[in-house]
């Protein structure tokens, strides 16, 4: 995957998170050493594990976080993506507060209705936005979706063109509300035509597992 490449034909791309998750700190190394720098972990405890082995990585949490991992994640994450609930957003929030540590957070929201996905159900935006607006370590960039579980491009294309009007909009009154983290190995390129800032890209980097 050539990053540069992408960055000239889609210009909304500003990162590409390398999902690591599952691979060994030597084969992060390897593709650290490839021009990657920004890396996504699933779980906090081995992002905690693997974060101590490598330095100049930027560190995404990408997967369902317990709120009691937060802790855990907010120690070493400078984004978490997956931020589904007030009561998570609260907890991040107190334990930055704790280390005095500003961090990126992206609302999970689930457009797609599988019961399987977590996420924020869409008439449950407007009261998160009112609480993470009173954060003051917890900083709200944008939204994160998941792509439905299917082969039909349109219901891709249509889930990722209503995410990205989702964080237009939001936008408009919240400045800082700039991300639209969506798209992985699979449908990225779907992403990219509607708008994606962030790709989350694991198979097509690190290779099957």
């Amino acid at each position: 995957m050539n990053v540069d490449e992408l960055k000239q034909q889609y210009p909304t791309l500003k990162t590409v998170v390398a999902v690591s998750k599952t691979h060994p700190i030597e084969r992060i190394r390897e593709v650290h050493a490839l021009g990657f720098c920004d890396f996504g972990e699933n779980k906090a405890q081995e992002l905690k594990q693997k974060a101590g082995g490598i330095d100049g990585v930027t560190w995404h949490f990408i997967g369902h976080l317990q709120t009691n991992k937060a802790k855990e994640a907010v120690a070493v994450a400078s984004w978490i993506h997956s931020v589904d609930s007030i009561k998570l957003l609260r907890e991040i929030e107190k334990q930055a507060a704790k280390l005095n540590k500003p961090i990126h957070v992206l609302m999970q929201v689930n457009l797609t209705g599988e019961t399987s996905k977590s996420g924020l159900k869409k008439e449950e935006i407007g009261g998160f936005l009112t609480e993470a607006m009173s954060c003051k370590y917890a900083m709200l960039r944008g939204i994160m979706v998941i792509g439905p579980t299917t082969d039909d491009q349109q219901r891709i294309r249509e889930t990722f063109k209503e995410a990205k009007s989702i964080q237009v909009g939001i936008q408009k009154n919240i400045p800082s509300f700039q991300e639209c983290s969506m798209g992985m190995s699979h449908d990225y390129r779907i992403a990219l035509e509607e708008g994606a800032t962030m790709i989350r890209i694991g198979t097509l980097i690190f290779g099957e597992r």
